[in-house]
């Protein structure tokens, strides 16, 4: 049962662009709406995937939501200072300032996934913070390919029903 309430909730983020669209007009700004449904979809993907308990679940999801602001947050420092800069026709200098960041970068985010990963460990079990990488991935995964579905009916190319 779970699960179909999970591939219903799924599919109405993905299939009501309209209709967001619409109340976001209203409300704020549309990519806020789609980025609040989506993480929305994605917690509950997550709590469905790791059967977390309610006591669990409302123990887990502010701990994971600082995670998701720092990384994210580490994410985005790394990516400002070379947005709209060409890596490839950069100088050797240059270049290896980025390759520079980049190790610095993943450092901080191996280092944040440590501190979380204990902090985790407070609210869920081992077995469960071990399968959170993987409902990470397959949430992506589930996205992405959602996402291309859409764009290939925004296209024209609406699968076998055209």
């Amino acid at each position: 049962m779970k699960r179909v309430l999970l591939f219903l909730l799924l599919s109405f983020t993905v299939a009501m662009p309209g209709y967001a669209q619409r109340q976001s007009q209203r409300q704020g700004s549309p990519r806020r709406e789609a980025m609040e449904r989506i993480h929305a979809a994605k917690m509950a993907y997550i709590t469905d995937r790791l059967n977390l308990t309610a006591e669990q679940s409302s123990g887990f999801i502010p701990v994971y939501r600082d995670y998701e602001g720092e990384m994210k947050s580490s994410r985005k420092l790394f990516l400002q200072k070379y947005k709209g800069m060409d890596i490839e026709s950069a100088d050797d200098a240059t270049s290896m300032q980025y390759i520079d960041d980049n190790l610095d970068y993943q450092q901080k985010a191996i280092q944040i996934k440590r501190k979380y990963n204990d902090l985790f460990l407070k609210v869920i079990s081992a077995q469960q913070v071990a399968e959170l990488n993987k409902a990470e991935r397959e949430f992506k995964q589930i996205l992405m390919k959602r996402m291309e579905e859409r764009r290939e009916q925004r296209r024209g190319g609406g699968g076998r029903w055209r």
